[in-house]
């Protein structure tokens, strides 16, 4: 969303970790203000506001993420991640 379209592998053993590795990837991608804005968010904080620009770019009301783990459920549930386990 947001011209940002990332296509990759994360791993990590808690969820906090998986949306951080995203969270620093949009702020690499973003421009340097945004970027920074990015950065000083908290995994959560970032999982909860791409959780709003989500519901605010497709008209859904999917609920805002009370945990990182709620973030990475939601991304499955879309069909906007896949978990593999090894």
């Amino acid at each position: 969303m947001g011209g940002i379209r990332v296509d990759e592998v994360v791993t990590g053993t808690t969820a906090e970790e998986l949306v951080g590795h995203m969270q620093d990837r949009a702020a690499s991608e973003a421009n340097f203000l945004v970027g920074a804005f990015i950065r000083r968010m908290s995994p959560l904080q970032f999982a909860q506001e791409a959780a709003r620009r989500y519901n605010t770019a497709t008209g859904e009301n999917n609920p805002i993420p009370a945990t990182c783990d709620d973030f990475v459920k939601l991304g499955i549930a879309k069909n906007l991640a896949t978990e593999v386990n090894d």
